[in-house]
């Protein structure tokens, strides 16, 4: 990847294979933090772009930053043009998967006695 990096300089389709692929590979060595890297590259990080903002979110879901996620795929959302319901439906469900791994951690914060019960 880092060969590809270098050759590709800023071009953006060239960024975006590589920020779809980082986003596929769920279980690569340091994958939400080289994706976050590569979002925030100049020809991606326009802060306009909803797919990049989609991915972004992703990675920052699985680094457990969901306040700053749910900040990116909402500004995602806000960025689609009318109409485009096929990628609001994905961003609708990457939302919904922030804030459901949101509360499950919140669920599972407080100190917990011997018993189970919160203390």
């Amino acid at each position: 990847m880092d060969e590809v990096l270098t050759e590709a300089e800023e071009h953006p389709k060239t960024l975006h294979v590589l920020l779809h692929g980082l986003w596929l590979g769920q279980d690569l060595a340091q994958g939400p933090e080289r994706l976050l890297a590569l979002s925030s590259r100049p020809a991606l990080a326009t802060g306009t772009d909803p797919i990049v903002l989609f991915r972004t979110a992703g990675a920052l879901r699985r680094l457990g930053r969901y306040d700053e996620g749910l900040s990116a795929i909402d500004r995602a959302i806000d960025c689609l043009p009318p109409g485009d319901i096929s990628v609001h439906a994905d961003l609708v469900r990457e939302r919904s998967l922030l804030c459901a791994a949101r509360d499950l951690h919140q669920h599972r914060s407080p100190t917990r006695t011997s018993s189970g019960a919160p203390s």
